[in-house]
């Protein structure tokens, strides 16, 4: 399994424009093990890494850690 990693990069609109966090996600294959919040570098690290994390309805960007 590789580690990848997955920004946020939905348009909200109407009542949900501006209040959603576009947080960047760590994955390890399917299983989401952690994310970044938007706006820091801090990783959060998962002590029980999630495979029910729903992609539906949001769109993302695969990026390299170095770009973060």
């Amino acid at each position: 399994m590789s580690i990848y990693f997955m920004k946020e990069v939905t348009e909200w609109d109407g009542t949900w424009a501006g209040r959603v966090p576009q947080h960047t996600y760590i994955f390890n294959g399917s299983a989401l093990i952690g994310y970044i919040k938007e706006g820091t570098s801090e990783k959060i690290i998962f002590k029980n890494p999630s495979k029910k994390f729903d992609k539906r309805g949001r769109k993302f960007l695969k990026v390299k850690e170095g770009d973060l």
